[in-house]
């Protein structure tokens, strides 16, 4: 009896695990292909809401080329920790006029309470060129865009010293 009810048990958790993986992979399939990058660092609180940013990098067709969009998300998170949902969306249209053909982000500094920083980075084949933008949103939903500094160079890049 106890054997029945203990392969019962397992049958229905290997089902349940079953299902959720079909969930989640539903759920992949439902995202648009003009999603190149989606990241997210970063705590916010605000009253009695917090959670986390998010930044989505959305890469459309623009004549001939292609143009990317930065998108940030402030992501309320329940008491639990197992729930999210969107709280505050904000296009970053200092992105948008660059008209980058390309977008990646790489998080610059997640340190700061109630903010986050995005090293944005493009480049151009036309140009060949690297085009960067550091990007910061805040708890409020406030954004700011500056240029980002130039990458040091790597190790190998620089002159030997002798």
């Amino acid at each position: 009896m106890h054997a029945r009810i203990a392969a019962t048990i397992i049958v229905a958790c290997l089902a349940f695990s079953s299902a959720r993986a079909q969930d989640a992979e539903k759920l992949t399939l439902s995202i648009p292909p003009e999603v190149t990058e989606v990241a997210t660092a970063g705590t916010w609180s605000d009253a009695d809401l917090s959670g986390v940013f998010r930044a989505t990098v959305l890469t459309v067709p623009a004549g001939e080329t292609t143009q990317a969009h930065l998108v940030l998300q402030l992501m309320s998170v329940s008491a639990d920790g197992n729930t999210s949902k969107v709280h505050k969306t904000v296009p970053v249209k200092q992105i948008e006029d660059k008209k980058l053909p390309n977008a990646f982000l790489a998080v610059e500094e997640d340190g700061t309470e109630n903010e986050v920083t995005w090293r944005v980075t493009s480049y151009d084949s036309n140009s060949n060129a690297d085009i960067g933008a550091l990007v910061t949103i805040d708890a409020k939903g406030d954004v700011q865009v500056k240029d980002a500094p130039k990458e040091e160079e790597s190790a190998a890049q620089q002159p030997e010293k002798k």
